[in-house]
């Protein structure tokens, strides 16, 4: 018997008893509505808007990319192009060069879960093919589906589609691109984009707690 395997023996017969195996942990519970998920993503620096009727997003989210883009460059990618069809953004191709992305002012992607008690969003591989898509771009617009939000991160785990990492990498935002590692100060920005906004996404109209303004498409 091995010195290791003696210690071990010793600690077994110290303890004198068994323990039960641990019930399954619950979570810390809350609510999963969009309002908690909007006010917890403000704190982290990132907004919320909506919901907003799938027949109003487009013109929402052209609405939204003109203020953020300033002129600069729109993409869409993925589901995000698929749900908002044709626009004033440019659909780049899931083999995109990245090198040809450093000019992207807004980037649009589909987010495919929210939770509520981080404000995070989970950002699949197949959505997002071209990875260094979502951190190369000055403004990150992420939409998602009002129905997908969860209270936490236990459960968020449980609903992760089976094959959500099958694609390459799988991500949860939370926020803009943030760091306080700069003179004790918080920046944002330093290593991806300046802002995040979450654009929710509903089936008929319902009251959100996000800022929505009007829409008006840019052409």
């Amino acid at each position: 018997m091995s010195d290791r395997e003696q210690i071990l023996a010793a600690v077994r017969r110290a303890v004198g008893h068994r323990a039960p195996p641990a019930d399954r942990y619950a979570g810390p519970g809350g609510s999963a509505d969009w309002a908690r998920f909007a006010e917890v993503l403000a704190s982290v620096g990132g907004e919320a808007l909506g919901p907003v009727p799938r027949d109003e997003l487009a013109a929402e989210v052209a609405r939204l990319a003109a203020a953020r883009a300033d002129g600069g460059r729109v993409v869409v990618a993925g589901a995000a192009a698929d749900a908002l069809g044709v626009g004033p953004w440019e659909r780049i191709s899931d083999d995109a060069d990245p090198r040809a992305l450093d000019d992207v002012a807004v980037a649009i992607l589909h987010g495919s879960l929210g939770v509520a008690e981080n404000g995070a969003v989970a950002l699949e591989g197949r959505n997002a093919r071209v990875r260094a898509l979502p951190f190369l771009c000055e403004s990150l617009v992420l939409l998602l589906d009002a129905a997908a939000l969860v209270p936490d991160m236990h459960v968020a785990t449980r609903r992760m589609p089976e094959d959500a990492t099958a694609h390459h990498h799988f991500t949860w935002i939370s926020g803009p691109s943030k760091t306080a590692d700069i003179e004790l100060a918080l920046v944002f920005g330093a290593h991806g984009p300046r802002s995040l906004t979450v654009v929710g996404t509903t089936a008929a109209a319902a009251g959100g707690t996000g800022r929505r303004e009007p829409a008006t498409f840019v052409s």
